[in-house]
């Protein structure tokens, strides 16, 4: 099974509602060839992992005392999480298309396109306006810096104007 925090959604759990019992398996442990005998209770309410318990009776009392408000924090924070990465996704989505647009009025520039319609200048007086910054366009490897800017964190209202 992967990483789970309290409040992540457990999809994988055979049960919706529960305790689920597992046994904690150790690296050195592993490589001592002595196996882990350590049992874990995950407490399991409504697929949400609610807690992790050593002793069953804990993990029993856990899930009877799960207050509903838990439930609308963990929602809570899902929320602000697909949120933030929805916007990351599409702010890189963005960033590498306006790249691809520099890079072919680039070469339509290099080729003697000529550019002279109103429509067509217009256009590029758009993408000036709202392109990537000189910043990224000069940087070494463009596309790092594309990336870089989309990384968790990176996200201010000064890197995406929209």
């Amino acid at each position: 099974m992967g990483e789970y925090t309290i409040g992540s959604i457990v999809s994988a759990a055979p049960v919706l509602t529960g305790i689920l019992k597992e046994t904690l398996w150790c690296s050195v442990c592993h490589k001592a060839e002595k196996p882990a005998e350590s049992p874990v209770f995950w407490v399991i309410w409504h697929s949400i992992l609610a807690a992790v318990e050593q002793d069953a009776g804990r993990a029993e009392a856990r899930l009877a005392a799960i207050d509903r408000l838990d439930l609308i924090g963990w929602l809570d924070q899902a929320q602000r999480e697909a949120r933030n990465w929805r916007q990351r996704y599409f702010g890189l989505l963005r960033d590498v298309e306006k790249w691809r647009d520099h890079l072919a009025e680039k070469a339509a520039s290099a080729g003697g396109e000529d550019d002279a319609s109103t429509e067509g200048k217009r256009r590029t007086a758009l993408r000036r306006l709202w392109g990537l910054s000189e910043e990224i366009l000069a940087a070494p490897d463009p596309l790092a810096a594309i990336i870089e800017r989309n990384q968790p964190g990176q996200d201010t209202e000064e890197s995406h104007p929209w």
